[in-house]
């Protein structure tokens, strides 16, 4: 089963991206079409798998159902989560039978699902796998649920009388995704709202124009300036979900101090795992499936660094220190083009 799903991730990687290797660390693909990087399994900030103890063998082997089944549907690592605390909460990872007037109406099974409401036959929703699926397919048809809060994805797809009970699910959601997944990001291109930002003005011959440091503060950090163009950046990532960042600072190098450069923080500090690893990942993915169109020079995510001339390689942190801001393990980095 273990060589199955690796091979799946492979091509699912692989049919999205053409990627021209696989690391063992990271795996990123090259071109302004890329849209995922997939990673080795993750682990929590201690460096060891996060402790899944409270479940039992049975529980366990559900929730390794639903993370397959998962794999082969394309949600990544966030999609994966939003399962998990959805079936966490709607029968304690139990494949709980048809309970007549002991159950909420007709429903069955992981998820809860119902016959009556079209999720499939009282046969088929007794297989785990088989409401694993459905749900990954009805959550594939929310747009932008990507992006979204977790409780916000499972509603939408749920439609529960108690929209905000999934949310307490999340941490311990997140960590059997840790200990359990293949920790890819193979993210469904089709499904994904990547071509969705409004470009930048250019010129009549599609150009840049060139900018100056206009834009009087930089609204994300209360000084300095911003380019036109990195406020448009701005603006287009807030309209498509992501962390608000912080652009202009004072620094001897870089596109910072030239209001050119923002960065969009993953943690409060320390290095992304699990589902904020995964939004790191659908948020550096956004930026490059968006480049073009926002005048995009280069990003700079997890110790890996995307140039138009040369797609993702590996990054050398030539100016940070040895740490997660160095390696911009906690935050996706973007830097514009001041003319091109």
């Amino acid at each position: 089963m273990t060589k199955a799903i690796l091979a799946i991730v492979a091509l699912v990687i692989l049919a999205c991206l053409g990627l021209p290797m696989l690391l063992l660390s990271a795996v990123m693909g090259g071109g302004s079409g890329a849209c995922s990087v997939a990673t080795m399994p993750s682990t929590n900030a201690s460096g060891q798998p996060a402790d899944t103890g409270k479940w039992d063998a049975d529980q366990l082997d559900i929730a390794v159902t639903i993370i397959e089944v998962g794999v082969t549907k394309g949600v990544g690592s966030w999609g994966q989560t939003i399962a998990l605390a959805v079936a966490m909460q709607e029968s304690g990872l139990r494949n709980l039978p048809y309970l007549g007037a002991d159950n909420d109406h007709d429903s069955i099974g992981v998820f809860q699902q119902r016959p009556s409401q079209g999720w499939g036959t009282p046969e088929q929703l007794a297989d785990p796998a088989y409401q694993a699926g459905k749900f990954y397919d009805k959550l594939k048809t929310i747009t932008g649920w990507q992006t979204m809060l977790l409780t916000d994805a499972a509603q939408a797809v749920q439609v529960s009388a108690y929209p905000d009970a999934y949310a307490k699910w999340t941490n311990d959601a997140i960590a059997l995704v840790d200990q359990y997944g293949a920790g890819e990001i193979g993210l469904d291109c089709s499904a994904m709202p990547f071509g969705s930002a409004e470009p930048a003005p250019r010129n009549p011959d599609g150009s840049w124009p060139e900018e100056t440091c206009s834009v009087i503060p930089d609204p994300t950090t209360g000084t300095g300036c911003l380019t036109p163009r990195t406020m448009h950046l701005v603006q287009q990532a807030t309209a498509a979900g992501w962390p608000k960042p912080s652009c202009y600072r004072v620094d001897d190098h870089g596109e910072h101090p030239k209001g050119r450069a923002c960065d969009f923080m993953m943690t409060s500090g320390g290095e992304a795992t699990g589902a904020q690893k995964a939004r790191g990942d659908a948020m550096a993915a956004w930026a490059v499936a968006n480049a073009d169109r926002l005048g995009i020079m280069y990003v700079i995510w997890f110790r890996m660094i995307w140039t138009p001339e040369q797609g993702w390689h590996a990054y050398d942190n030539p100016y940070g220190s040895d740490d997660p801001s160095g390696w911009h393990t906690n935050h996706v980095h973007i830097s514009m083009y001041s003319k091109h």
